[in-house]
């Protein structure tokens, strides 16, 4: 991974910042204690490491930074996802330089599907244009090209969706036949069979949320992710016919909802938290009908 601190650099020098927050995600904190330290050198602040997991620019640490007394945050990996904040964030983009291999070019060129949506997450931009380019050199039509999120939902416009990356977060939220293009693991795989078996557990889940009396509203703190609308929620299961309570959190885990009495949960937050297990059933609010 690469990241140009440059214009963080600028931006810090130019307001005179004394205290600086950095947040990082997973795959750049080997890197975080380097960058800390360039910052201190090449500004004269004190840098303080945001060290939770990250799980997007809808999880800003405002909390940690205003109890370090912090001025700006510079967050690491995402663009800006529109959290309106008190404290300055400024938003450093992560390449990873990467590219095709030879066999995962002979592995593309057995597709037959012509109408092709090609996706991938922010650290890929500079390979999702090229690879646009390289499709439609050998005769597919590009019908749709994004940098998606974990928790994007939008219909696909193509006979084939490929996504171009490393792990399977981010293209597990697509629908329909869909290509892996895996640049960590060299392989070309089809995930339709899995986005096929995510869409069979959504359905059981609203089944089993639907005959469920009495329900956890789970409503999180963090910046990006919390539902305004929660009490309008509560008002509207309990016309029908629920017992329904809203519980707080800042991460969401099974374990924190283990002893409580509710036959199940609807999910107001991140709806990738249902990646993880959980004994009882979970809903996001958007896949309610």
């Amino acid at each position: 991974m690469f990241a140009d601190i440059s214009e963080a650099i600028k931006e810090i020098k130019s307001k005179d910042y004394k205290n600086i927050l950095i947040q990082v995600p997973e795959g750049l904190k080997t890197e975080v204690s380097r960058i800390a330290s360039k910052l201190e050198k090449e500004c004269c602040v004190d840098v303080f490491i945001a060290a939770e997991p990250c799980y997007g620019a809808c999880d800003l640490p405002l909390k940690e930074a205003e109890i370090s007394g912090c001025d700006i945050i510079i967050h690491f990996g995402h663009y800006d996802f529109g959290v309106k904040t008190k404290i300055p964030v400024v938003y450093v983009p992560v390449e990873i330089k990467s590219e095709l291999t030879e066999k995962l070019k002979k592995d593309i060129e057995k597709i037959e599907e012509k109408k092709i949506g090609i996706y991938s997450s922010e650290p890929f931009k500079r390979l999702l244009e090229s690879f646009g380019d390289y499709l439609e050199d050998n005769g597919k039509e590009v019908v749709d090209k994004k940098i998606i999120l974990g928790c994007s939902k939008f219909e696909p416009l193509g006979e084939l969706n490929i996504f171009i990356g490393s792990g399977k977060f981010h293209p597990l939220a697509l629908k329909g036949k869909t290509y892996f293009l895996n640049l960590e693991k060299n392989r070309f795989e089809d995930l339709s069979g899995e986005i096929m078996k995510e869409e069979m557990k959504k359905a059981a889940r609203v089944s089993k949320f639907e005959g469920a009396k009495k329900v956890g509203i789970l409503v999180s703190t963090k910046p990006g992710q919390f539902y305004k609308e929660c009490k309008q929620l509560e008002d509207k299961l309990r016309e029908q016919g629920k017992k329904t309570k809203i519980l707080i959190f800042d991460m969401i885990t099974n374990e924190k909802l283990m002893g409580l009495d509710f036959d199940a949960y609807v999910n107001t937050a991140c709806p990738r938290i249902l990646d993880n297990p959980f004994d009882k059933p979970i809903v996001n609010l958007r896949d309610l009908p």
